[in-house]
This record gives structure tokens, C-alpha cells and sequence, in this order.
């Protein structure tokens, strides 16, 4: 009988996947990656007058010969007060984003038929030319069709009724595309990249032959009527999903595609790059167009709240997010549009998109092959109306609001979710240059996960088969990960195996992630591999600096050639099988220097406050607890609600002046630092929030003066069904109860509280809402025999305080 038990046991072990052996040991083998990369087959690229020159080839853009990945945040002009588009997209800038992307609505334009409106809130080319003066490069999304939960999705009501079969080749149609396109390309002349524009890329419509919006005339209880050619109802579907039947009209759809872009260019529109929605077979300009990707892990237009696929590492060149795809994966860069960093909420269903999820997806998708990170939406904002007509898409959605949950909200506050997307964006920044001929490379313990698998790893690397970055994360939505403790990975390259760490294991926590380099030279300083995440790049007086982050969880090290000279404070050096190993700390900073290049080493939480400053060849990083702004000659620290703010400066710097602060200078554990804490005196903003009965408040600020402060805001930690901001008649905005608090912010609003009062207006919950199972459980209250159930909190009255600093260098 024990010889049997024995036998039994033994089997079992043959059969046992050999990753999950010996404990938390893991396997991968990079040593077949195939690199090969297509170029001259796609007709796409440019060089500017001043001969810059941006080049596509199958698997990354190049940008003057060296690979380039774009980091694009969604920031829609129409839905924000122009006055501080140039504040926030400083904001966006400081996130570490590098384009903006846009939609052109085309119904805003030209609300009533031949008359467009280009001015106030609608000027795209102000709005374009910001962009370009704080170093940003813009990508025009030129509909017609956009999309964006806009009413109709951006066609104009007048178009309804006609003759006309819209998004298609019908001439009726084209002749009004073509009007708005000219009309676009007058707007933007001068600003394209070809004359030293910032306008590198031009969208084609958006999910073409794939999904649409209703019509705005369509009748409750109606079957929807939608913004599609009416050859294409039954290929069209609600938001972003999976098409499994293909398309038999996608020969006409390329025609329709190919069309846009011609016009496109003969209306100036000439551009390096074009894109054009990629996903669920939508229909792309073929070898004239990126087919661009997205992936929402909480989306609204699903009928189900279940764990999604997009924390799973893939092939993501080979295999496309919402596959399949109407092209040939094999000549296109894969580069994402709409990577949900959030999401709107309707009516019905109420997703809430935690910050920490934002994080972890962009990892996976990075590490699956990606070469173009895009966030749909980075900067959230509030739709337009004419008086209380709404342009809002008609499916439930908010009136006005759309904040999106997004990095930065409606009314430019940063949001949990803003701070630790630096991590990549940052490191996209320094190192994507190097990244973007690395190929994904995938375990074959991923063959094993699902989204509901919280046991094993879920890691990636892409490599060259000898260097490469190793990617993994530890978060899936709806689902709480337990950490994955005493863990280490063996390598396989073409030259040898090697072992992460180097010595000991790793524990990755529950929502955490990391990026670890290996075999990589650093201006000339050879890592075979390092346990610290490379964050920033950048150059100082001629001098390299690397910024890198301590993972908790990670004994931060980086592994030498045993040869290697080195210096610095705060680290311990040890030679392990001939390889120089230098410890860091990993609660406080610490430098390493080597051949004259210095690597600085922060904590996770020091990471999330940290911000690149300055123009190339001249930069510094910036530690501070405040957000910290750049002009063209001062810096700009925006704090909530901290009279005190702590300012640190690397490489060391001579002396920090501000008019509007007292500044202390204090010691620093390295020398190559130098720091200061700031303090001005708090102030209260003049304002009276008084509620009247159980479900309204009226604000009075008819004195209200935002002289030193940045903002003012109002947060209503409230539960219920939904809340509305009145003044003088007209919604303001409004929002549907996601589990989280509501939060308005008043500069926007200060020139009309002088003449009117603001009303906020809450109503309860029911006991038989349809969102209530989207709610996250400990806010749902309990009913008892109660219908209804409205809870309002006291409201919290905050401020930013805003301080304007110049810094002077040795």
C-alpha cells in the first residue's frame, strides 16, 4: 500500500507544471524571440521643415532614427473653460505625458447647418498652439464621427431625417464631411509637424463599422435608432467589444476610410501619423493608418460586473485586445487610444475604477508588447449645453458631468490614480527608446491564468532574446490579490540562464507592480540586473542622472561586472559569484556613481511625488509634496490645503526664492541634494454653505475672492441615488452616486456667485435601483422597510494654495 502511495505521489509530480516547483520558482525561456521588424510597406511617416523626421515601421515609431513610444493623454477642449487650458495641461505635462489627443466635435462647430463656431471654449487652434508651447505634441481626432458619449456622438442634429446615409461613401454625406474638414484644416494650418508643428498624428473617425451612438430623436422605449449607415446596423455594437462574425461590407468600409484620408490631406491635414481604431474588426485605412487599441476593465455598456481579461499578460502585437481584427497584425505597431483610466458611469450601471487599478494595467499591457500608451480620459470635464439642451449622449449618462474617474477630474483635481501612473509614464519617457524593439515574451505559467487565478505570478519580459525588461503586476479588478511572497525567476537567454533576483526572493504585493531591467547598458554602465524600477532619464551640465524607485517587497540592488568602480552614500557593495552587488535602502534616498553617471534611488511613496523639471540637457528632478508646475522660467507648486511644503532638489541646486512664502533651507542625507520647506499663512476662503431641509444646500460666495488660492472646492461625502449644481436656472453639472464622494471645484463659477446663489440638490437612493449590485457593498445601506435612503455627510470646504518659486543652479 505505501509503494502504491508512492507511485501515486510520483505521477502527480510528473504532472505538476514545472513553474509552480520548488516553492516560488518560475521559468522563461527569451531564447527564440523572433525580432524581425518591417519597414517601407506603410504609407505613413514625415519630416518637418527643419528635418526632424518620424518614421512607422511593423512594430515602433522612430522619431530622428531612434524608437519612440508616445504617451497620450485624452484631454477634450470643448470640456473645459479655455481661461485654464494652459493650467491644466501643464498638469498634464507634469504627469509625464508627452501628446494630447483630442476629439473635434463636430455638432459643437457647427451646431446649426454652414454655421461653424471656432471661438471661446471651442478654439481648437489656441488650444493646439498651448499645447505646443508647454512641449507637447498634439493628435487631432477629426471625427466626423467621434464617439466620447457626445450627443449623436458628435453629428449634428441637422443631419437627422435626411436622405443621407452617414458614415459612409454617399456623396450627400461626403460633401458635408469634406466642408468640415476644410474648415478643420483652416484652423490648424501652420501647426501641422511638417511646419514644425506640434501636430504629429491625425485620428480618422472612431470605431468605424464597429460601434455608434443613438440619435438623439430616438423615443424611450424605441428601439435605439444609431448613427450608422444603415448597411452596417447589424455589424454595429453598443461601446467597445468583440466582434466575432466579421464584416461582409469591409471592402466598402476601407473605400470609406481611404476617402476620409485623402480629404483629410487635401484639406492641410498632413501629418506623419495617422490612426484609426483598431478594435472588434473595425475598419482601418489599410497600410495608411495605425489601427489603434483600447481595453476597459470597468465598462458602463456591459450588462455583467465580472473580473475582465486585462490584467492578463498576452502577445498583444500578435493578438490584439478585443480580437479579432479586420488587418494583418504583422505590419502595425501595436499602440493603445482608449486605455480606461476610468470610466462615465450611466443611469443603471455604476462602475467605480479605483486608482490603484491604473497602475497595474498599463504594466501588463507595456509588457504584452504595447509601443504607445493612450488614456481615455486622462483630464476629465464637463460637456456643453445650450441653457439646459443637452449635448450629452442619450443613454443615460450624466447631463453634464464627465469627470470619468479620471487622472484628473472635472475640475482639474488631481486624482488618486494620477500619481502613481508617473511610474511608466516617466520611464516610458527615459527608457522607451530602448524598450520599443524588445519583443513580448510570455511564461508558460500565463497559459494557466484567468482573471479569477490569484495564486500564480503574472509576469512577462520583453527582450531581444539577451536584454530586456522584466514586467509583472499583482492586481486584478473585482478581485483582492493576496501577496506572492518568497519568490525568484530563472532566466533563459541566448547566452546563459541567470537567476532574478540575484540572490534571495522577491515578495510582490497585492496591487503592486514592478519593471526590473537586465543586461542593459546604462551610459556605459553595464546592469546585468537590477531589483530597483528605472523611473527617469535625464542630462544636467553634460552629466547623466537615472532615477530609480524601491519596490516594497524588492531589496533594491543593482548587479555589476565585478570590475566596476563605484561611490555614493547610503550604499553597501559585495562581490557575489564575481558580480559587484550594491544594496540600497529602501525607506530613504541614496545614490550610487559610476563612470560619472549618478543613480538616485527613492522610495515608492517619494516616487509618487516626484516630477521632471526643465529643458533637455538642463533638468532636475523635483521632490515635493505639492504638484509642481513648469512655465518657461518659473515653477509653480499647487498644494491641497498644506501651508507647509517640502521641496527637494537633485541634482543640488544654489538657493530657492519665492515672493509669496517664507523658505527655510534644510540638510540633506546626500550631498547632491539640497532642500527647503515652504510655509505661507492659511487663509479661508469668504463663503456660506447652508442646508435647507434634508436634501438641499444653497451656497452664497458673492464675495468670494480666489486671490491666493489656486482653487476652491466643495466635497459632499453623500450616499444616494444623485446630485445637481443649479444656478441661475441652468444645470452647472451633476453627478450619479459611484460609491465615492462628489467634489466641485468654484474658480470656474466665481464671476456668476457674485449675482446669484448655488443650489445642490440630492435625492435618494431607491431600495429596487437597478446600480445598487455596481456599488461597492459597504455603502449599500441597509433598506429595511424603508423605499428610500439619502445620507449627507458634513460637507468638507478644502482649498489649493498656489506658490510661484524660481530656483537658481550653481
Amino acid at each position: 500500500m505505501k509503494n502504491k502511495l508512492l507511485i501515486i505521489l510520483f505521477l502527480f509530480l510528473l504532472s505538476f507544471p514545472a513553474w509552480l516547483m520548488s516553492g516560488g520558482k518560475y521559468h522563461i525561456d527569451l531564447s527564440g524571440v523572433n525580432t524581425e521588424v518591417l519597414r517601407g510597406h506603410l504609407d505613413l511617416g514625415g519630416r518637418s521643415i527643419s528635418g526632424e523626421i518620424i518614421d512607422v515601421n511593423s512594430f515602433y515609431i522612430e522619431r530622428n532614427g531612434e524608437p519612440y513610444i508616445p504617451v497620450i493623454a485624452e484631454f477634450h477642449y470643448s470640456r473645459y473653460p479655455r481661461e485654464y487650458w494652459d493650467e491644466q495641461i501643464k498638469k498634464i505635462k507634469a504627469g509625464g505625458v508627452t501628446v494630447v489627443a483630442s476629439y473635434v466635435f463636430w455638432n459643437l462647430h457647427e451646431f446649426k447647418e454652414g454655421e461653424f463656431d471656432w471661438s471661446g471654449n471651442l478654439d481648437l487652434r489656441h488650444f493646439v498652439e498651448l499645447c505646443g508651447k508647454n512641449g507637447l505634441d498634439v493628435i487631432v481626432r477629426i471625427g466626423p464621427f467621434a464617439h466620447g458619449e457626445m450627443r449623436n456622438g458628435g453629428l449634428p442634429d441637422w443631419l437627422y431625417g435626411r436622405p443621407i446615409e452617414v458614415r459612409s461613401n454617399d456623396p450627400a454625406y461626403l460633401y458635408y464631411v469634406n466642408r468640415l474638414y476644410h474648415q478643420i484644416g483652416d484652423q490648424l494650418s501652420g501647426l501641422m509637424f511638417k511646419d514644425n508643428g506640434p501636430i504629429i498624428g491625425i485620428q480618422i473617425e472612431n470605431e468605424y463599422q464597429h460601434s455608434a451612438a443613438p440619435w438623439a430623436f430616438t423615443y424611450q422605449g424605441a428601439p435605439r435608432e444609431n448613427t450608422v449607415a444603415r448597411r452596417d446596423v447589424d455589424i454595429t455594437q453598443i461601446g467597445v467589444g468583440v466582434n466575432e462574425f466579421g464584416n461582409e461590407f469591409a471592402g466598402l468600409g476601407r473605400d470609406h476610410m481611404k476617402t476620409l484620408k485623402m480629404f483629410a490631406i487635401e484639406a492641410g491635414m498632413e501629418t506623419p501619423i495617422y490612426t484609426a481604431t483598431g478594435w472588434g474588426y473595425a475598419t482601418i485605412v489599410e497600410k495608411g493608418s495605425i489601427p489603434v487599441m483600447a481595453g476597459y476593465a470597468y465598462p458602463f455598456w456591459v450588462p455583467d460586473n465580472r473580473p475582465s481579461p486585462f490584467y492578463l499578460f498576452k502577445n498583444i502585437h500578435k493578438n490584439p485586445d478585443y480580437s479579432p481584427v479586420s488587418y494583418d497584425v504583422n505590419l502595425y505597431p501595436s499602440m493603445a487610444a482608449e486605455l480606461g483610466t476610468g470610466i462615465a458611469v450611466t443611469y443603471s450601471r455604476r462602475p467605480r475604477v479605483p486608482g490603484e487599478s491604473f497602475l497595474p494595467m498599463m504594466v501588463r499591457t507595456v509588457g504584452s508588447g504595447t509601443n504607445g500608451l493612450g488614456f481615455y480620459m486622462y483630464h476629465g470635464g464637463t460637456t456643453p449645453s445650450i441653457g439646459n439642451f443637452f449635448m450629452t449622449e442619450g443613454f443615460g449618462l450624466a447631463n453634464k458631468s464627465y469627470d470619468y474617474q479620471s487622472p484628473i477630474g472635472e475640475f482639474g483635481k488631481t486624482s488618486k490614480g494620477y500619481y502613481p501612473l508617473k511610474l511608466i509614464n516617466y520611464f516610458l519617457q527615459g527608457y522607451g527608446n530602448v524598450l520599443a524593439p524588445f519583443y513580448p515574451v510570455l511564461p508558460e505559467s500565463n497559459e494557466s491564468i484567468s482573471p479569477d487565478n490569484t495564486e500564480t505570478l503574472r509576469y512577462a519580459i520583453r527582450t531581444d532574446g539577451m536584454s530586456g525588461f522584466i514586467f509583472m503586476h499583482n492586481f486584478q479588478d473585482r478581485i483582492a490579490m493576496p501577496d506572492h511572497r518568497d519568490l525568484h525567476i530563472n532566466v533563459n537567454t541566448i547566452e546563459g540562464t541567470f537567476r532574478f533576483p540575484h540572490n534571495g526572493t522577491f515578495t510582490l504585493k497585492s496591487e503592486a507592480s514592478g519593471i526590473f531591467p537586465f543586461n542593459l547598458d546604462f551610459d556605459g554602465v553595464f546592469i546585468h540586473q537590477a531589483t530597483a524600477q528605472p523611473f527617469m532619464r535625464f542630462e544636467n551640465d553634460g552629466r547623466v542622472y537615472h532615477v530609480m524607485v524601491a519596490i516594497e517587497g524588492f531589496h533594491p540592488q543593482l548587479v555589476l561586472n565585478g570590475d566596476t568602480d563605484v561611490s555614493g552614500t547610503g550604499i553597501k557593495t559585495e562581490l557575489i559569484n564575481g558580480r559587484k552587488v550594491v544594496s540600497f535602502p529602501d525607506d530613504r534616498l541614496s545614490e550610487m556613481v559610476s563612470n560619472d553617471v549618478s543613480f538616485l534611488v527613492i522610495p515608492y511613496e517619494m516616487a509618487l511625488k516626484a516630477w521632471l523639471t526643465g529643458k533637455a540637457g538642463n533638468q532636475h528632478l523635483i521632490i515635493s509634496n505639492a504638484l509642481v508646475l513648469e512655465d518657461e522660467k518659473s515653477l509653480s507648486l499647487i498644494s491641497d490645503h498644506q501651508t507647509e511644503i517640502c521641496v527637494r532638489v537633485y541634482p543640488a541646486i544654489r538657493d530657492l526664492r519665492s515672493g509669496e512664502a517664507n523658505v527655510n533651507k534644510l540638510e540633506q542625507e546626500l550631498a547632491s541634494v539640497s532642500g527647503w520647506i515652504l510655509s505661507i499663512d492659511p487663509k479661508e476662503p469668504v463663503l456660506q454653505l447652508i442646508p435647507s431641509g434634508d436634501r438641499h444646500f444653497v451656497l452664497r460666495a458673492e464675495q468670494l475672492d480666489m486671490n491666493g488660492f489656486n482653487d476652491v472646492f466643495i466635497t459632499f461625502d453623500y450616499r444616494g441615488d444623485r446630485a445637481v449644481c443649479m444656478m441661475n436656472g441652468e444645470l452647472m453639472t451633476d453627478h450619479l452616486y459611484t460609491s465615492a464622494p462628489w467634489t466641485i471645484g468654484l474658480k470656474r463659477y466665481v464671476e456668476m456667485l457674485k449675482d446669484h446663489e448655488m443650489y445642490f440638490y440630492f435625492i435618494p437612493m431607491r431600495s429596487d435601483a437597478p446600480y445598487l449590485s455596481w456599488l461597492d457593498e459597504e455603502v449599500i445601506p441597509d433598506f429595511g422597510e424603508r423605499r428610500e435612503f439619502l445620507e449627507i455627510k458634513e460637507p468638507e470646504i478644502s482649498v489649493e494654495y498656489r506658490i510661484d518659486i524660481m530656483i537658481e543652479k550653481d
